[in-house]
């Protein structure tokens, strides 16, 4: 009873393995095809007893050497071109990356009926404390009144309307409101 249930679970996994080895052979051969038509494209011969004995898998003697690249392959030796053979850039570089460009968050020069309606940042003089201002910090923009103007550091001491805080901020930053 043990030896037939042996046989029969020997039976099962062979038969699992032959099914397996052939769908392995079969996606090798759509592979060696599309090699070989890479190898057409790249202008190197393709040798017929190289893609035999890859779909025959013969275990090779141990005592023989591995064969090594026929002589018929050309090696292709890539040269780095010269730095001075490189074109000038004439203009921005096609976008190769996905999302946001670098540039995004910069501000292009705005256009002049723009510049009236929006306030721009002002000049050093131009700020009075208890004035109220909006400034920039990370990604957010914040409301504030004015508490202190360092016109040798070029920076404004504010305090946000918000909780109060008080925040040093550059001119560049800040914009009446």
């Amino acid at each position: 009873m043990q030896s037939d249930m042996k046989g029969i679970v020997q039976a099962a996994v062979e038969e699992a393995v032959e099914k397996a080895m052939g769908r392995q052979l079969e996606l090798m051969e759509g592979q060696l095809e599309l090699l070989g038509r890479i190898a057409q494209f790249l202008g190197i011969e393709a040798s017929p007893t190289r893609v035999a004995s890859a779909r025959k898998r013969t275990p090779a003697p141990e005592s023989v050497p591995a064969p090594r690249r026929p002589s018929s392959v050309p090696v292709r030796k890539w040269v780095k071109s010269q730095a001075a053979s490189k074109p000038a850039k004439l203009g921005p570089a096609p976008q190769k990356r996905r999302g946001r460009p670098r540039g995004a968050g910069r501000a292009a020069t705005p256009a002049p009926a723009a510049t009236s309606a929006s306030p721009g940042p002002a000049t050093p003089g131009s700020y009075v404390e208890g004035q109220e201002v909006r400034y920039k910090q990370g990604r957010g923009a914040f409301t504030a009144k004015v508490t202190a103007v360092d016109e040798k550091a070029k920076t404004v001491t504010l305090a946000r309307v918000s909780d109060g805080r008080p925040v040093v901020r550059p001119f560049d930053k800040v914009t009446p409101a």
